[in-house]
């Protein structure tokens, strides 16, 4: 088991052979919840839903003053593929999520929250979803789905708050809080480096970013169980909250540039036949880049949540597999991003199981 702390955390190595599933967990002083949520997990692997063998938990300790961290690395100890993060001072679960999928290796990664208040059953619905969808979000709002012991008043404030959302945005969907979604790893890189936004309305600016730039959002319907101990505080958070969503509406001045690979191929590549030369570049590199292109001759790769050595040791590793190829380090803003709407890229190609989920959009 590997633990490690900050919130800019990369994975120390590729993905186990095998694995096809990051989920992240982020947990805040979960300590005493963290023994029934793991519960619905078990049970949930119990039934098939998830395979141990082919995923690897991500647990996010986002600065708690309890016993988060020692409970999770009993509780997860029996899993094979794990990992304990741990954050030096409490970031909010948007910076918590991001630091886990920073952390996260394999060509899915999906989060949900420690009381597994979501099904944990209804992962392959997430996954298949993904064959025809860039992400997959749950909603308790869809056709088909059940909410179990709800809250009459936490069911007025979410639904003031979808509208507040869809007033200030154009994410225009019935349910932005659900605390399990699921992308395709480059997918997922992507939108969490151009984030900025860390507590509680991070999924607005993170689908309000998927809008922007073209991506196609599944609807999951899910079964929701209430549990209680929510870290929402309704007055504050809400406050917060929709100061957040009017920043995410207007996007967020302040991210840094997603730094690109801009790839020129020397001649024929035969390698490249038939997929295409974006789509053997891509073959090579760690799942979680998006790859971009060929445009004007040039592939462009995306080496989102990266720092400066991982991005060089990544054209050194394009150059060593493609001789005599030309690679320009630059960057890309997200106006340029939203620009090049919608993005289709080689994550096209790497087809999620089969697809259970609708609708679409």
């Amino acid at each position: 088991m590997n633990q490690s702390g900050g919130a800019g955390a990369r994975p120390d190595s590729a993905a186990p052979p095998g694995v096809s599933l990051s989920l992240v967990i982020p947990a805040f002083n979960e300590g005493q919840r963290l023994d029934e949520g793991v519960g619905r997990l078990r049970a949930g692997i119990e039934a098939g839903a998830i395979d141990p063998e082919t995923t690897e938990f991500i647990v996010v300790d986002d600065g708690s003053t309890d016993d988060t961290t020692e409970r999770a690395g009993t509780l997860f100890s029996a899993f094979p593929h794990v990992r304990l993060l741990r954050l030096p001072e409490n970031h909010g679960k948007g910076g918590a999520v991001r630091a886990g999928v920073a952390a996260a290796a394999a060509p899915v990664i999906a989060f949900a929250d420690a009381d597994m208040a979501i099904d944990p059953g209804q992962t392959p619905q997430f996954v298949g979803a993904l064959a025809e969808a860039d992400l997959a979000i749950g909603s308790r709002s869809a056709s088909g789905a059940s909410v179990n012991r709800a809250s009459l008043h936490r069911s007025l404030m979410n639904r003031a708050f979808n509208r507040v959302v869809n007033v200030l945005t154009s994410v225009d969907l019935d349910d932005t809080q659900c605390g399990f979604k699921a992308f395709r790893a480059p997918v997922a890189k992507l939108l969490f480096h151009c984030s900025v936004t860390e507590r509680f309305a991070f999924d607005v600016e993170i689908l309000s970013l998927a809008r922007r730039f073209g991506l196609v959002i599944a609807e999951v319907p899910v079964q929701w169980l209430r549990v209680e101990g929510s870290q929402i505080r309704p007055l504050s958070d809400a406050r917060s909250m929709v100061s957040d969503v009017f920043r995410a509406g207007r996007g967020a001045a302040s991210v840094e540039p997603v730094p690109t690979l801009c790839v020129k191929l020397p001649g024929e590549q035969p390698d490249a036949a038939p997929a295409g030369p974006a789509a053997a570049l891509a073959a090579f590199l760690p799942p979680g880049l998006p790859v971009l292109g060929p445009s004007d001759g040039a592939i462009l790769v995306l080496c989102p949540l990266m720092d400066d050595p991982a991005v060089e040791a990544t054209a050194a590793l394009i150059i060593a597999r493609c001789p005599g190829a030309a690679v320009e380090r630059t960057a890309l803003t997200v106006a340029q991003l939203a620009r090049m709407s919608p993005l289709r890229a080689t994550w096209d190609d790497t087809a999620a199981p089969e697809s259970a989920s609708r609708p679409v959009r």
